[in-house]
């Protein structure tokens, strides 16, 4: 009875792509006693924007709508009113114009919004960001400074400190105190340690030990650290985590697209063997063959398999009686895509990071299937659902940091936003007003302005009352003629008609 043996070996390139990177903690061997390890390494999630394809620039669109159309001063009530008193105005005036200079100069190397970008940029990445806030000789913050987040990590809580502060009851400013327990910060670079105290905390520390005294030499007293975290936890964390498993497998998904286009000739191919077998000898060149092929140099190679047929039996004149050998290589090539593979995964895990930040395809530059109406649409509901909370949220932070030590009451931070008007619908919409006349020429005035591209000037009081139908054929609206009855023009006439006959007498005389 015949026995048939099948064997199965496989044939594979030995290259691979997997990265052999080590994200290092280097405050590894300090957690535990004072300093608080991140649920994460801080420093892989600061670099997930790198490795990922639409994380950089769902953050870009964060950083540009909520810091990049400027920070400025704002009055708190409207100093144009005639209810405000003139002392109040000058104040109001003159504490607008110094936020404005405190604004400006709030970093000397950079502006204030590229600053705070860099801390958005941290704070999405990480779930973490932090500022330094700079005092001057009197105590007063005159500025700040850029913290990365990576290299950051909080510290316990330290003892209960009684703070003192400001509050206004029944419109009347009052001073209260409250017992608070303050954090500490450290940062390491390079090995070398800093440490920073939470902002707020009255208490003199040595950066270099972490150490409240009070005998701290000047140049050695820690600055003071502001933590911009998402969540309500010890540390933030991204927005985007649920999203990480996706993430990774969509950055697996490019790099076997990337080895598939690299090894372009590399097809799965199944070699089957009936009536003989390969030899040793054989499998190594097929081996070779396939590690060697990497490369546009090895784009064109032809295989050549020798394969040894099975002896069945033995002749009467001593030879043997050998079976054919018959090969084929059968393709597997229809269970890969005709372009790339997984372009419906990666697809799929771009819709979840924009998901997990509440943002349109728009705002990532993938507009193709936008019209103005749906465009317009998704940049109201972004605006109004995540953009302006987070600009309110971040300037109201501002506003707590700087406004109360530095004693501004009639103006405050503002975040701009960008600006939706459209001067053509508005246009649209005065209409019905202008036709009623309820429209004067000066409420239109900056509309114009913006139309036209330049400043146009108010137009004098007198001429600044509603248009209304002409009354007669002399082509004198009622406007003007109430101008010409109002009791300036009538007293102008008099004097006149005076001049007039005070000539008259003296060329009589």
């Amino acid at each position: 009875m015949s026995e048939s043996n099948v064997r199965a070996r496989v044939v594979k390139a030995t290259v691979s792509p997997t990265t052999k990177q080590i994200h290092k903690d280097d405050f590894k061997t300090l957690y535990g006693s004072d300093i608080l390890e991140p649920p994460y390494n801080l420093t892989e999630l600061k670099l997930m924007g790198e490795y990922s394809s639409i994380l950089q620039q769902c953050i870009d669109a964060y950083k540009t709508n909520i810091v990049g159309f400027g920070v400025e001063s704002e009055y708190k009530l409207d100093i144009n009113s005639e209810e405000i008193e003139q002392a109040v105005k000058e104040q109001a005036e003159k504490e607008n114009t110094r936020l404005g200079e405190f604004i400006r100069y709030l970093n000397l190397d950079e502006s204030p919004e590229l600053i705070l970008g860099y801390v958005i940029d941290d704070r999405e990445k990480t779930g973490n960001g932090y500022i330094e806030i700079i005092r001057d000789g009197t105590r007063l913050p005159v500025g700040i400074e850029y913290a990365d987040a990576q290299h950051m990590r909080v510290c316990k809580k330290t003892e209960p400190e009684e703070v003192e502060y400001k509050i206004l009851e029944n419109g009347v400013e009052k001073k209260v105190k409250r017992w608070k327990r303050f954090r500490r910060y450290v940062q390491m670079i390079d090995q070398e340690k800093v440490y920073f105290k939470e902002y707020g905390d009255p208490r003199i520390m040595n950066s270099a030990t972490g150490k409240f005294d009070e005998s701290t030499p000047e140049n050695l007293r820690a600055t003071e650290i502001y933590h911009f975290k998402i969540g309500s936890g010890t540390y933030g964390k991204p927005r985007w985590l649920g999203n990480l498993i996706s993430l990774y497998g969509a950055r697996k998904a490019e790099e076997l697209n990337l080895m598939y286009f690299t090894n372009g000739r590399h097809i799965p191919a199944a070699i089957t063997v009936s009536n003989g077998q390969l030899d040793d000898t054989s499998y190594n060149n097929l081996q070779t063959y396939m590690n060697d092929l990497s490369g546009t140099d090895n784009a064109h190679k032809f295989l050549l398999l020798e394969v040894q047929g099975i002896a069945e039996e033995k002749m009467t004149n001593g030879d043997e009686k050998i079976t054919p050998a018959k090969v084929e290589i059968k393709s597997l090539a229809e269970v890969l895509q005709q372009d790339a593979l997984f372009l419906e995964y990666d697809e799929n895990t771009r819709q979840k990071i924009r998901s997990s930040f509440r943002l349109p395809p728009l705002y990532t530059g993938e507009a193709q299937e936008f019209s103005r109406a749906t465009a317009d649409t998704a940049r109201k509901v972004t605006e109004e659902q995540v953009f302006q909370p987070e600009r309110k949220t971040l300037a109201r932070i501002l506003n707590a940091l700087f406004l109360e030590p530095l004693e501004f009451q009639y103006v405050k931070l503002s975040i701009k936003g960008a600006d939706f008007h459209d001067p053509i619908e508005i246009a649209k919409v005065l209409s019905p007003f202008i036709q009623a006349h309820a429209v004067a020429p000066n409420d239109l005035r900056p509309l114009l302005g913006q139309v036209l591209g330049k400043k146009v000037e108010f137009l004098p009081e007198e001429y600044d009352l509603p248009m209304t139908p002409m009354q007669n054929q002399s082509g004198v609206s009622d406007g003007l003629r109430d101008i010409m009855k109002s009791d300036y023009q009538q007293e102008s006439l008099i004097d006149l008609l005076k001049d007039m006959r005070d000539v008259l007498e003296s060329m009589q005389s």
